[in-house]
């Protein structure tokens, strides 16, 4: 199996607890030392996304939904371990179901529309064996 950084690994073990905020802070610091990195700068925004719309901010969603289909496009079909072309159908899935307005929803009303959580790999059995920061 591929060996990745720890800090990408931390990413997926925060995302998939659900802990999204988190999950988009560890890869942002990683990003930091690979600013070219566009592939992270779209599961940065990918993670933000989900933070935004448990929050129901649709707008912030939206407008990052886009921004990510331009960052990740590059990488698909797959690149380190996660199905692009996936994430790509559930970000422009974003941009159909998500209403341009309001800004802001009752998060049981964006629950409602159906976008359930962008579906990314899990990287647990690498994480047990990737040292710790």
């Amino acid at each position: 199996m591929k060996s990745y950084h720890p800090l990408y690994l931390r990413f997926f073990k925060y995302y998939h607890a659900g802990r999204y905020w988190e999950a988009h802070e560890v890869l942002e610091e990683l990003w930091q030392t690979q600013r070219d990195n566009d592939f992270y700068h779209g599961l940065i925004q990918v993670a933000a996304i989900m933070h935004q719309l448990k929050r129901g901010k649709v707008r912030g969603a939206r407008k990052l939904s886009a921004s990510a289909i331009r960052y990740l496009t590059p990488f698909s079909p797959e690149t380190e371990g996660v199905d692009v072309r996936r994430v790509l159908r559930w970000l422009n899935r974003c941009l159909e179901v998500l209403p341009e307005r309001p800004r802001i929803m009752d998060p049981r009303e964006v629950e409602s529309l159906g976008l359930g959580t962008c579906e990314l790999p899990d990287m647990a059995s690498s994480i047990n064996r990737s040292p710790s920061r």
